[in-house]
């Protein structure tokens, strides 16, 4: 019998389909930088190359930029960046973003290539989309970007 007080179990005692991947809350971790770690690859800052502006976030500026992986062909990506100035909060907020983006694997989903976290800015990279935000593309693409309960 299991200590776990969830009625769902927890992640080391959910006895789930096989093959079935459960989320885990990266808030749950006392220390971001584990959940990162479990989650994320940390990427080497030299095989990260910034190009050019495309936005900003909560967090900070996001570039369009190019990832080269050892024995991988170069490709186009978005980076994510941390602001210089940060407070820990802010650190731990856009550490969880990474973590959770790791955990989800689909052709639907933007892909997170990885994290750099050894030196500054700490950044994330993902799949570049070639159109932009979603919701940009959409409002440009058919008019108001409204759902509409049925």
């Amino acid at each position: 019998m299991s200590n776990c007080p969830s009625p769902m179990g927890c992640p080391t005692h959910f006895s789930g389909s096989p093959g079935m991947k459960i989320y885990i809350d990266p808030f749950t971790y006392e220390d971001p930088n584990e959940a990162v770690r479990e989650f994320a690859k940390e990427i080497d800052v030299s095989t990260v190359k910034i190009e050019e502006v495309i936005g900003a976030g909560e967090f900070g500026e996001v570039y369009k930029g190019r990832l080269k992986l050892p024995g991988k062909r170069e490709i186009y990506v978005a980076i994510k960046t941390l602001k210089a100035g940060y407070v820990e909060k802010q650190r731990r907020d856009f550490l969880s973003e990474a973590s959770i983006m790791g955990q989800f694997d689909h052709p639907n989903i933007i892909r997170l290539e990885g994290v750099v976290t050894k030196s500054r800015p700490v950044m994330i990279v993902t799949e570049f989309m070639e159109n932009g935000a979603l919701d940009s593309f959409l409002r440009v693409s058919y008019g108001t970007c409204v759902y509409q309960v049925p």
